[in-house]
Parts: C-alpha cells; structure tokens; sequence
C-alpha cells in the first residue's frame, strides 16, 4: 500500500505540472502581426509663458494598444523635432499629462527648439509588454502640434550629503541653462567613515523631495554601494567632481577633477609656473584660495587637473555676474583672454562652481 500511495502521488504531481504547462501556454503572446499599435489622439496648439509654465500642463492621449494576452503595457511617449528625438514619460495607462514648464524644458533644451519660438513638433507612442523589450509596437501615427517657447529663468536644486551635514537647504547648484533642467555643479565630497567606509554619500534635494536610487534617479557611473535610503556615492579617491544632473531624464555623470587651481603671474604662482589650489567650503559652497597678492597688472586663469587644455581652462572675468552679487563671468574657452586682477591688494579668490557660466568674486584682506 505504501508503494501504491507514492506511485499516486507522483501521478498526481506529473498531471499538476502538466497543468501548469498548459496554464503558461495559454498566455503566451501572439505573434507580432496580430498585435494592436495605439493611435496617439491630437493636441491643440501649446504657447508656454511665464505666467503658465509652472501651472499649467498638457494630456497626451491615445488607444489601448494589444498584445493577444491579458499582459501589463507601458506606454512611453516621443517627442521629436528636425531628425532629434526625446523619451517624455512613460505611463501604464492610454494618457500621460506633461507640464508646460517641462514642454518648454524637452522642445529647448533636448530638440533645439529656439527660445522665445514657435515650431511644430512629433509625438508617438510606443507600447511594450512590461519589463521586457522583446515586444514593443509603434503607434500607428505621428501627431504634429504646435509649441511656442519662452527664455525660462534658471532655477535651482540642492545636493545634500554627508559633506555638508545632510543639510537640505545646502549644496544649491543652479540649472546650466534657464528651463533645461540640466544641473552642474563643482564639488567635493566627503567620506563618511561610520556607515560607508570607502564611499562619500549624498543625495538630490528637488521641490521639497529627497531623491535617490529609490527614486528611478540612477547615475551613468552605477551604484557603487547600497543602502535604504538609495543614496549616490562616489568612492573615496574620487572626491572632486563635476557633477551633471538632468532632471528630466533622471540621469547623472561626473567627470572626477584631481585639482582646481588659479594660475598666472602673482607672486604665489611662481609667475605662471604653479597652481595656487582652491578647497571648497561646503557651508558656504564655495571654492577658496588662500590669501594671495595682486598687483594691478597681474593676470591669471582658473584650470581643473592642472591641465592647459581649453576643456579645463577658464578665463575672461570681465563681465558682471547677474546672479552672484560682486562676481564675474569665466569663460571656458581656449581663446578666453586671461583674468585681470581686480587691482592691489591681498585677496581670497572665490570660485563659484555651482553657476554657469563658472564665476569669480574677490574678497579683500
């Protein structure tokens, strides 16, 4: 009896198993030419200004689109314009609803869509069976709908980490360019020893919002470590960084800096022989350098790695900065013309990395 009681259950576990088959074949996907493609609905007209851009959105809408099975679809919609092309959003549902102010960031910042324009842009839609993208399917069309820009003010986000206490309120760094929602800043890290040994922590700080790796913000040089909190890092060794981060596409990428320097004909450089090295204060955000003095003729360039390359060389200083009270304007550019000193005196040189254009300011000693 034994044996027949597990000569039954086996049975019974064969006929289960066979059932399971049967159950996932049922749901296989049908072969592409029996898929459904969505059809994107048209949109009016868009004028962006700045009364509306930060109240006011558009909804994209569209067919379901079909896959032969009971499947989750996500939806992710395209924007194109003069052969450029941008992923907008993503949804799991026929519509998606997109802010003007963003609008205005994707047409001018992604599409080259010129400021203060009108144009005429795409949107598709492309369907995928969730999680993969073995099976995708375009719409069967491409709507064509009118947009006219405006030259957004820039705006801000802020880089809280361990360098700067954690401290929201702290690390601010300001757009590259006004509605672009692309971010740069020139800052160093700090290790925090207790809870990540070898890795320098922080984290963006975006309309009151703590993002991170939990949040779909992934940087293009990877995780190097991992927490609850979804906190970035960079590894010790690597502290100095210029950093870049598109809010749009919830993306980041850094280029590590070895050192930052001022350079020229002052008599702390060696009259262009030496770098005279900034540190970079977090509390106030700023690059320093030591007091150094100036003569009235005395001229200098700001450069990262102690390179010459005009990647990395910053120079000109003469026009007034708009957004830092007593600061100048760099130029990176191979062709900049070198700083002039702000007359006699001794100094702390001051350079505003978190600003683009960079910016210098002189405080006198």
């Amino acid at each position: 009896m034994k044996y027949i009681a597990k000569i039954a259950f086996s049975a019974l576990c064969v006929l289960g198993l066979m059932s399971c088959e049967r159950d996932f074949e049922m749901t296989k996907i049908s072969s592409e030419s029996s898929f459904v493609a969505p059809t994107v609905l048209e949109v009016g007209d868009v004028i962006v200004d700045s009364n509306n851009n930060k109240v006011e959105s558009v909804t994209f809408n569209w067919t379901d689109a079909s896959f032969g099975a009971p499947v989750q679809i996500q939806y992710s919609l395209y924007l194109t314009y003069g052969g450029a092309e941008v992923l907008a959003g993503r949804s799991f549902t026929n519509s998606l609803t997109i802010g003007k102010g963003d609008l205005n960031s994707f047409a001018c910042s992604d599409l080259g869509v010129g400021k203060n324009e009108t144009a005429e842009i795409g949107a598709y839609v492309v369907a995928a069976l969730y999680g993969t993208d073995i099976s995708t399917v375009r719409s069967t069309n491409t709507i064509a709908f009118s947009i006219t820009t405006f030259d957004a003010p820039k705006s801000s986000i802020f880089l809280p980490g361990f360098y700067n206490g954690w401290n929201s309120a702290k690390g601010e760094f300001w757009e590259m360019e006004g509605g672009s929602k692309v971010y740069r800043t020139l800052v160093a890290f700090s290790e925090d020893p207790d809870n990540t040994a070898g890795f320098c922590p922080f984290k963006l700080y975006v309309d009151g919002a703590w993002l991170g790796y939990n949040d779909g913000y992934e940087p293009d040089w990877g995780r190097v470590f991992e927490n609850n909190d979804g906190n970035w890092a960079v590894p010790v060794g690597e502290e100095i960084n210029l950093l870049t981060v598109n809010i749009n596409t919830k993306t980041g990428s850094r280029e590590t800096v070895s050192s930052v320097g001022l350079i020229g004909s002052f008599a702390e450089s060696g009259g262009w022989a030496n770098d005279v090295l900034f540190t970079y204060d977090p509390d106030e955000n700023v690059w320093k350098t030591p007091v150094v003095t100036l003569t009235a003729g005395d001229e200098f360039l700001v450069r990262l790695n102690g390179s010459w390359d005009a990647k990395y060389k910053w120079g000109d200083g003469s026009a007034k900065s708009s957004e830092v009270a007593g600061g100048f304007e760099l130029v990176n550019s191979g062709e900049a013309a070198n700083i002039k000193s702000p007359g006699d005196g001794s100094y702390i040189v001051k350079l505003y990395g978190n600003h683009t254009p960079f910016v210098i300011a002189y405080e006198r000693q």
